[in-house]
């Protein structure tokens, strides 16, 4: 049985690790699993034609709000062209309505909700051994013979990481020597901000150090231009991220790295340790937000804005360090003269780039489900960008957009 693992990058230069994860974890199967990545700017057409040509008996789509709306169509377009293809959906855009997708889309034939290697490596071989009863298999939801839709129990999370496989070999690496590689030294966040999906899971879960410093050498000496680690809070345990920090600087080559960091975690001797960092080697992505207390308490986020101010002038007195900023439109009890002085604020730490984004009411977030509270109104469409509350008018995201 040949599988095809594909997905729809929101640009050229990105990779999908999830792909990857489950291209390796699934090795030991009975199935010839393949990658293709194509792009939301690809013509559907072309992506349609040229995932028809690999011949795969399962085509398996990674979805997420940039992509979802294009996988459905190919989706639908190769279950007529191949009727007896297996369609097969995963990811954070899919996992929390499985069943009214499966409703919704005839031509899905089954859906992998949360954390997918287990859960995907035992569909594949369940559908290898031809089984007529998948109700067994935690963390999917499928359509029977006769069209009823089954939603099965989650699957836990996987206890020991390293028990997954390296995401990349020699030939991933080649392949994408002119695009950005993903990793994660840990999966989950401490945190809850109720716009987030990593609040939806408990904990945080780390790989060990001494797999973490082995595939970091590998990505090293093949001489990867960019790495981004997904970490949701990268120094969310002190020791650590010290150690891996001080790991790539003694190991530095040709390889820069991207981190997202709670910079009110810093502490002084942790800057002082990025103070000897060769110039350029790092980048740290600050999620702020917002600077306003009240909207801070109504997100369930803990952050402490005149720490990340203090913690972000030192590492920009440093130098060596470029310095990416967030902020949200949008968030609970913001209105328009609060956002303004949320972005002085921030505007005036001279980050090197201040980024502002527009809140995305995520399937599965907490925000999601107090819309009616706050009375948001948002896009029916991914990403489900907000459109107005009762504290910013569509007049006043307007002016944002603009802006």
């Amino acid at each position: 049985m040949k599988v095809l693992l594909t997905t729809l990058n929101a640009k050229y230069i990105h990779s999908s690790l999830a792909l990857r994860y489950l291209e390796k974890y699934c090795k030991c199967t009975d199935c010839e699993v393949v990658v293709e990545e194509y792009t939301i700017n690809d013509n559907m057409d072309t992506i349609a034609g040229s995932i028809f040509k690999t011949k795969a008996d399962v085509i398996a789509f990674s979805c997420y709000i940039w992509n979802i709306s294009m996988i459905i169509e190919i989706a639908d377009q190769m279950k007529k062209v191949r009727e007896d293809s297996i369609i097969i959906l995963g990811g954070p855009e899919v996992s929390y309505d499985a069943g009214d997708m499966l409703k919704k889309y005839p031509f899905i034939d089954y859906i992998v909700t949360g954390e997918g290697e287990e859960t995907f490596k035992e569909l594949l071989q369940a559908l290898t051994d031809k089984a007529n009863d998948m109700r067994h298999i935690k963390g999917i939801a499928f359509r029977d013979k006769q069209g009823n839709v089954f939603v099965n129990e989650s699957r836990p999370l996987i206890d020991n990481l390293d028990s997954i496989p390296f995401p990349y070999d020699s030939g991933d690496l080649l392949k994408l020597s002119d695009k950005i590689i993903y990793y994660e030294t840990s999966r989950g966040c401490p945190f809850n901000c109720s716009y987030c999906l990593s609040s939806t899971i408990d904990g945080v879960r780390f790989f060990s150090m001494e797999r973490v410093k082995k595939d970091l050498l590998t990505l090293i000496n093949n001489n990867v231009k960019q790495v981004k680690f997904v970490d949701r809070t990268f120094n969310c345990h002190k020791k650590r991220a010290m150690e891996i920090f001080d790991f790539l600087m003694k190991h530095q080559k040709n390889t820069t790295y991207h981190f997202e960091i709670a910079a009110d975690l810093l502490d002084d001797e942790m800057i002082e340790c990025l103070s000897n960092a060769p110039e350029g080697l790092f980048q740290f992505e600050i999620g702020v937000q917002s600077t306003n207390p009240i909207t801070i308490e109504k997100i369930e986020r803990k952050t402490n804005f005149y720490k990340i101010a203090s913690n972000v002038r030192k590492l920009k007195e440093a130098g060596n360090i470029h310095l990416h900023l967030d902020l949200i439109a949008g968030l609970p009890e913001e209105n328009y003269s609060c956002f303004e002085k949320s972005f002085n604020d921030v505007f005036y730490l001279s980050p090197h780039m201040l980024q502002l984004g527009f809140l995305k009411l995520l399937k599965g977030s907490k925000i999601r489900s107090q819309a009616q509270q706050y009375q948001y109104r948002y896009t029916s469409r991914p990403p489900y960008e907000v459109l107005s509350n009762n504290a910013m008018s569509y007049s006043d995201i307007l002016k944002l957009v603009i802006f």
